[in-house]
């Protein structure tokens, strides 16, 4: 009987989701398979791109530039590792997550000419005690800031570490349990070759981070989405949140954390523009919502900004411009997820700009729209200095650049 009326529930709510998602089910399942959108290769475009390749240059899923200093820094693990240990996407496997997660430097004014990368750092951690003492990360997405006073960045990373059995210290059942996930802050410097840990971020507010966008300033306050939302860690409301609407956006301001905006169907990697808004993406509607922060943290929506595609996370250039990694074909990209090394896949990079009335224009920029060289793209990352596009991926063995013709 208990499990006769579990399997009710489901239904119910999946019920319920779908009358009340309706009229956006044909946006999803458009989006999804990249229905109604033209496709171009890369030949179109005004650029010459390459794969760079390195050892640790690996399933970078995130990416930011530092404009004092010039470095890039990637967010990287291990393609094969991803799938088997993400805990907001609900893969627990956690004997098979990644050892080897770490932050990556790349001196973006000494790239190489081919697509060996033979320059990079990997950027230690002294005295990070990771999880109950094994000094790991478990990277996802992060937020970083300048801070041009002290010639130093600071980095909130998010670290989708395991949970542990209280009494023995154990790693538990992350199945049942999931994850405990943290957001840690870090400081590194000019020719960074290690981070210094500042502070660890541990709420019950968060719980599926995806990405932060600090505050900037002195201060250490920053947003964050929750893709999938507070209510559950596991099981089918955990997996519904992109149908029910349970993402959301939060704001962290020392030792408090609280939701600032609910209801968000899969919350991705929001920014702080240059301009002070915050904007945050949408993967299921191909939509970004503009923000604009209230003291104490409150967000009042100013925009909707439609992209027409699945777009994954957003960075700010120097010029205030946005670019977007934009999944042009969901179906690729997911099997691309499960066989990372065999499976390429479309992706795009989309330019998000002001117009002269006050509104947004978006255009895209690059296009691979045969997966010839680019990866099936998380990050999308514009050099203004160069004119150069960097992109990269949750999975892909490599990661790219594009220079301009």
């Amino acid at each position: 009987m208990p499990g006769f009326i579990l399997k009710l529930t489901a239904i119910l709510v999946v019920g319920l989701g779908a009358l009340l998602y309706q009229a956006q089910l044909p946006r999803m399942i458009s989006l999804a398979l990249g229905l109604g959108q033209t496709s171009a290769p890369l030949s179109a475009y005004p650029y010459t791109c390459r794969r760079l390749h390195h050892e640790r240059l690996k399933a970078c899923e995130d990416m930011w530039l530092s404009e004092a200093t010039r470095q890039l820094f990637l967010a990287c693990s291990d393609p094969l590792a991803r799938s088997a240990w993400a805990p907001s996407q609900g893969s627990l496997d956690v004997s098979g997550r990644s050892l080897n997660d770490a932050i990556i430097v790349i001196d973006v004014d000494d790239l190489p000419a081919g697509p060996d990368v033979t320059r990079l750092r990997v950027l230690s951690m002294p005295g990070f005690a990771g999880t109950n003492g094994d000094g790991l990360l478990n990277v996802a997405g992060f937020g970083a800031t300048d801070d041009d006073e002290v010639d130093s960045i600071r980095l909130w990373i998010v670290n989708e570490r395991p949970s542990l059995n209280l009494t023995n210290g154990e790693i538990s059942e992350q199945s049942k349990y999931g994850a405990n996930t943290t957001i840690e802050l870090f400081r590194a410097g000019p020719r960074a070759n290690h981070m210094e840990h500042l502070k660890t971020f541990s709420h019950e507010q968060i719980v599926s981070p995806n990405r932060i966008a600090p505050v900037g300033g002195r201060t250490d306050a920053f947003y964050f989405t929750n893709d999938h939302g507070t209510a559950a860690k596991v099981g089918w409301r955990h997996q519904l949140s992109p149908i029910l609407g349970t993402g959301d956006v939060s704001f962290c301001d020392g030792d408090a954390c609280r939701q600032v905006v609910p209801g968000q169907k899969f919350p991705n990697g929001l920014i702080r523009g240059r301009d002070g808004l915050i904007y945050v993406p949408s993967s299921l509607l191909g939509t970004i919502d503009v923000y604009q922060p209230q003291p104490g943290g409150d967000l009042v929506k100013l925009h909707t900004i439609e992209t027409g595609y699945a777009i994954d996370n957003l960075s700010p250039d120097r010029d205030g411009q946005i670019f977007a990694a934009a999944i042009t074909n969901a179906i690729k990209f997911f099997a691309a997820i499960n066989d990372p090394y065999n499976k390429d896949t479309p992706t795009a990079g989309l330019r998000i700009t002001k117009d002269a009335n006050g509104g947004y224009k978006v255009t895209k920029v690059v296009e691979d729209g045969l997966g010839e060289v680019l990866p099936g793209s998380t990050t999308v990352v514009h050099d203004a200095t160069t004119g150069r596009i960097f992109f990269s991926g949750v999975v892909s063995p490599y990661i790219a650049v594009c220079d301009r013709i």
